[in-house]
């Protein structure tokens, strides 16, 4: 299962057009972890991140198959055009590239983070995404 690239307007469109928030609308089943990698142009640990993150999708989809999604959303930046980066940070909360979160949706609400990082090690990611899949399983199931 590759990593899923989203360009971050996309999303906004989404958002203004549903009225959803960003989190429902990456993570709209339950039963499932989904993990988000906001990354940018220029961002060189992001450029680091990406392959590592391919093949943790990878080993994930060997392992769960379908009850776990990876997405990249991805920020246009430059030095003279900032504005997409700026508005990314107000939808998602975020400060830093990359920043990386775990969601679930339990079937009765919307989704919420059940982990969020910035350069978290892969082992690091590893673990709380293995614990968001056997949450994100049993909150499926009440």
């Amino acid at each position: 299962m590759p990593v899923k690239q989203v360009e971050f307007t996309s999303i906004e469109q989404k958002v203004t057009k549903t009225g959803k928030s960003a989190l429902d609308l990456l993570a709209s089943d339950s039963g499932k972890a989904y993990v988000i990698s906001i990354t940018r142009d220029g961002c060189s640990d992001c450029a680091r991140q990406k392959p590592k993150m391919d093949r943790l999708a990878e080993s994930f989809a060997e392992k769960h198959g379908g009850n776990v999604s990876f997405v990249r959303v991805h920020v246009k930046f430059s030095l003279k055009d900032n504005r997409e980066s700026l508005r990314s940070k107000d939808v998602f909360g975020h400060y830093f590239y990359p920043t990386t979160l775990v969601l679930i949706k339990p079937r009765d609400r919307g989704a919420f983070e059940y982990y969020r990082s910035v350069s978290s090690t892969m082992e690091e990611l590893r673990r709380n995404i293995e614990k968001a899949v056997k949450t994100a399983s049993l909150l499926a199931k009440s």
